[in-house]
């Protein structure tokens, strides 16, 4: 008989395999990155062309920079732990990794909340300039419906 330390921690004894291989569906999984874009990034280039975007050593620093100026903590709820960059400008959106003043330090809880549906309350972000932003959770039906 095994110990309950060498139990499979998604399916202890006497539940069902189903609801266990369900639970490891459900877990975060990492994005891959492209073949293409891990190439440039090994070569110390860009992570994406076509857009303004920081190597991975200049990314570290940006981040760090980031991070030290929120004094670790998450700048939208004030909790100390894992961190990420959000881009209050998107880069996708003409955004940029080098403008500091658009670069916030989030939470993993708060920055998932910032591409949230407006009806279960989107976490929007105002840059004011030198590191200071406004944080409004905004709930609506949808995008379109103005208040």
């Amino acid at each position: 008989m095994a110990s309950p330390l060498h139990r499979n921690r998604f399916c202890p004894r006497g539940q069902n395999r189903l609801a266990a291989s369900m639970l490891r569906r459900s877990l975060p999984a990492r994005v891959r990155v492209g073949a293409a874009a891990r190439r440039r990034v090994l070569g110390g280039g860009p992570r994406a062309l076509g857009r303004p975007a920081a190597t991975h050593e200049e990314w570290v620093t940006i981040r760090r920079v980031i991070f030290r100026r929120a004094r670790w903590r998450c700048q939208a709820c004030g909790r100390w732990g894992a961190l990420e960059v959000h881009h209050v400008i998107k880069r996708a959106q003409g955004g940029s990794d080098f403008d500091l003043d658009r670069l916030v330090a989030l939470c993993p809880p708060c920055h998932a909340q910032t591409d949230a549906p407006y009806a279960r309350g989107r976490l929007v972000i105002t840059a004011l300039g030198q590191g200071h932003f406004t944080f409004e959770v905004i709930h609506r039906p949808d995008k379109w419906v103005t208040r």
